[in-house]
């Protein structure tokens, strides 16, 4: 079996790819527009330690019943979980280049193979979008999988993604079963934040740890996705992406790069430029803006960390002190404004506020 990453020769995996990208794949709660989701790449980039452990694992016929893919969003956990379920499946390149073909590589994509089930955020069933957590209904999937036959003493795998996004009785219902696996199962399952996972069921996987991924190995990913971007802005973002590549196509797919650059011209002014600021609000809460809201934020956020450790640095611990404190309580006070779905515009606009205020204390 070939291993991830070189499928064949060049012209092979051009030709795999070409058929690859005409199947039709489910929306999941997280697609993000023109990109592929986790469950049709079939290649795992810029994580070669992870990766390998796994490989090794499979080659010494030891496999753990449940592994935790554990590491911040977007690195490439869910990639690197479906496409060792494509290895331990049977996938064959050749048989998936048969246009029309049901090899495992299609069937992986389309969510129909019988012996892998993706449990994640499901569709709400009378109104657009998706629920807000994993529920117990979830994972009560699993026993029915489960108890299905399976020829050839075949693995039946189940994805959990992300573990984070499961409610309590979920949880517990998803502990009871890895106390006592069915044969022949294997569980994978991503965590973003440790925090966010019962220590019961920490302790019964094992743990396989992923890291940001590397500049050069994010640019190749990028590339790989086929947006619509020049390979300017693709090293454009490279930098505040943080080594994710969901950061780093949210940011090019939702127009992100622009409202980065016109943060970063208002945050390096020394007086408050109402009107480039009002018009940066106006655009981030238009509709349709939810993502490059969501990374602007996180850009104010981390610009705001930078300028209070510069001047703890600088040996300022008054200022530091102060931004400090404004971290924390304007953190609080958006996180309780989303919460209760208050003005998106007023927040931003008191943030800035709030912000020069800071400034002119110092």
């Amino acid at each position: 079996m070939p291993p991830a990453g070189d499928e064949g020769p060049p012209d092979q995996r051009q030709r795999a790819g070409h058929a690859l990208s005409a199947i039709e794949v489910a929306e999941e709660h997280d697609t993000i527009e023109g990109v592929a989701p986790p469950s049709s790449a079939r290649r795992v980039l810029g994580q070669d330690t992870a990766w390998g452990e796994l490989l090794a694992a499979e080659a010494s016929g030891r496999v753990h019943h449940a592994w935790l893919f554990q590491g911040p969003r977007g690195i490439g956990k869910a990639t690197a979980a479906f496409a060792f379920a494509r290895r331990l499946l049977g996938y064959d390149s050749e048989a998936d280049l048969v246009p029309g073909g049901d090899g495992v590589d299609r069937q992986v994509a389309q969510g129909s193979h019988p012996n892998l089930i993706h449990l994640t955020r499901p569709a709400n069933e009378r109104t657009p979008g998706f629920k807000t957590q994993i529920t117990v209904e979830e994972i009560r999937r699993l026993n029915r999988f489960f108890q299905a036959t399976t020829s050839g003493g075949q693995w039946r795998i189940a994805i959990v993604d992300p573990a984070d996004d499961m409610n309590r009785n979920a949880a517990n219902a998803l502990l009871k079963i890895l106390e006592e696996p069915p044969a022949r199962s294997l569980f994978l399952i991503t965590n973003h934040l440790p925090g966010r996972l019962l220590p019961t069921i920490r302790s019964r996987c094992r743990l396989l740890r992923f890291d940001p991924l590397a500049p050069d190995a994010l640019e190749q990913v990028l590339l790989g996705l086929g947006l619509d971007v020049t390979e300017t802005e693709i090293r454009s973002v490279l930098p505040l992406a943080a080594g994710s590549v969901r950061t780093a196509a949210s940011l090019l797919a939702s127009g992100g790069l622009d409202f980065e650059a016109r943060i970063e011209t208002i945050w390096s002014r020394p007086e408050a430029d109402w009107p480039a600021i009002h018009a940066l609000a106006d655009g981030l809460t238009q509709k349709g803006r939810e993502t490059a809201l969501e990374l602007s934020l996180a850009g104010l956020f981390r610009r705001l960390g930078a300028e209070a450790e510069a001047h703890l640095a600088a040996g300022d611990l008054d200022r530091a002190a102060g931004l400090s404190r404004l971290w924390s309580a304007e953190s609080s006070r958006l996180r309780e404004g989303a919460a209760f779905n208050l003005d998106r515009k007023q927040m931003l606009l008191t943030f800035f506020a709030r912000l020069y205020e800071e400034r002119a204390a110092g």
